[in-house]
């Protein structure tokens, strides 16, 4: 059967993009190469706890997903600051309350973000202003901290700090993606730290997936992977890998930007377009899940250059044991699955607390992940932003990656695809 619109891709824009797509009247399937919707937001069970592999945190400053809460009458909780907080100078750790560590940490934030205003004036706009933003987005993270003046002790707070913001190595992520997250979240450290970590959906981001999955019909077809998009003769072919063929009118692909090298388009894609494709985005971090008995206190712990160099607790677990979880700027220097060593490295953070178990996925090893939320390198702005936006004739591209406001969130996949949906329905 053809239908008007194909989108491949089922997680938040490519769920977004078919929603848009039917209310307009269009008929539209929409083809997911995993056996669930939600690509790299997935909320699942472990051992009786409910926890976010991927994604996980909404805020009102992100315009896109507030209202997709409010439409669906959905809550939202939060999350009480730490009790107790640490921090490493070298091989030094020091203890005291958030609001000391935050104080330390905006010193150097301060200087880092120093010229965002006139860089990112509309930050849903990233290109407004590209003189401005040019001078920053030519930088790594770690080129732009080393401009700054620091003492030891701010230098190793904001490099924790912004290791778990990049979730990739400093030396390869863009100094935009800091100045970007920071000028959503109001132009403050403390807005900044509380759209990324303090409001979740009460009933888990598969609520939220569901209620706009479920808003209008679309044939959705799981395990599904997509081998080549070929458009000729006013119309479009998808190819599956299992030799399927689906024809349409247009054709939205919201696939992360380190997929999307993995489908054959036909004709080619721009060589612009390919050129940000081979570059990809640098995001390739741990998001790992801790349940570790000690003393029954909410702890916050960073210390750079650590596997998991971010560590809070989630929720005490009232037998004794917490749930914790880590961010680190990579996803192999610590195997979940190999405890003596998620034992070693917690102890190297935080010490005093006994694992009984760790869990994560292996989002740079996911096949259709290849990385985790949008972390782009140097030049991506300037050079490529607005040509991967740009429609290919009746293909266009979606995705979070893609996203002008809050790239990398689910506010961004959902901002892509409302406005891929759009296109596509008039392309029909």
């Amino acid at each position: 059967m053809a239908h008007d619109v194909i989108v491949v891709g089922g997680g938040f824009a490519g769920v977004t993009a078919a929603r848009e797509i039917s209310l307009r009247g269009r008929s539209v399937v929409l083809l997911e190469a995993r056996d669930r919707l939600g690509g790299r937001t997935w909320s699942a069970d472990w051992d009786g706890i409910p926890i976010e592999y991927g994604g996980a945190w909404v805020h009102w400053h992100q315009p896109h997903t507030w209202s997709e809460i409010t439409r669906a009458g959905l809550r939202v909780g939060l999350s009480a600051d730490a009790q107790r907080a640490h921090w490493w100078v070298g091989d030094e750790r020091r203890e005291g309350t958030i609001a000391e560590r935050d104080a330390i940490a905006e010193r150097g934030w301060n200087r880092f973000v120093d010229g965002v205003l006139d860089a990112l004036p509309n930050p849903h706009d990233p290109l407004l202003a590209p003189n401005e933003l040019a001078r920053f987005d030519r930088l790594t993270i770690a080129e732009r901290l080393e401009e700054l003046d620091l003492d030891d002790e701010e230098h190793a707070v904001l490099e924790a700090e912004l290791e778990s913001l990049a979730h990739a190595p400093l030396e390869d992520a863009g100094a935009v993606s800091v100045l970007r997250w920071h000028a959503l979240s109001g132009y403050s450290l403390a807005l900044t730290q509380y759209t990324g970590g303090r409001v979740t959906l009460a009933d888990g981001t598969r609520a939220l997936l569901e209620a706009i999955a479920s808003a209008a019909p679309v044939d959705t077809r799981l395990t599904t992977e997509v081998a080549a998009v070929r458009a000729r003769d006013g119309q479009v072919e998808v190819e599956t890998r299992a030799g399927v063929l689906h024809e349409a009118k247009a054709a939205v692909v919201a696939v992360p930007l380190n997929v999307l090298g993995t489908i054959e388009f036909e004709p080619a894609l721009s060589e612009a377009k390919q050129e940000a494709i081979a570059l990809g985005q640098a995001s390739r971090g741990i998001k790992i899940f801790l349940r570790a008995r000690g003393a029954d206190v909410l702890e916050n712990a960073i210390r750079p250059g650590h596997p998991f160099g971010y560590l809070d607790t989630e929720v005490l677990l009232g037998d004794g044991t917490q749930l914790q979880i880590g961010f680190g700027s990579g996803a192999h220097p610590c195997d979940a699955a190999d405890a003596a060593a998620v034992q070693r490295a917690l102890d190297e953070i935080l010490p005093g607390y006994e694992l009984v178990a760790a869990t994560a996925h292996d989002w740079l090893a996911d096949e259709y992940a290849r990385g985790t939320w949008a972390i782009h390198r140097p030049g991506w702005y300037t050079r490529h932003h607005a040509e991967m936006r740009r429609p290919e004739g009746r293909v266009l591209l979606a995705g979070s990656d893609l996203a002008s406001g809050w790239s990398g969130f689910i506010d961004g996949a959902i901002e892509s695809g409302l406005e891929a949906g759009v296109r596509a329905a008039a392309r029909v």
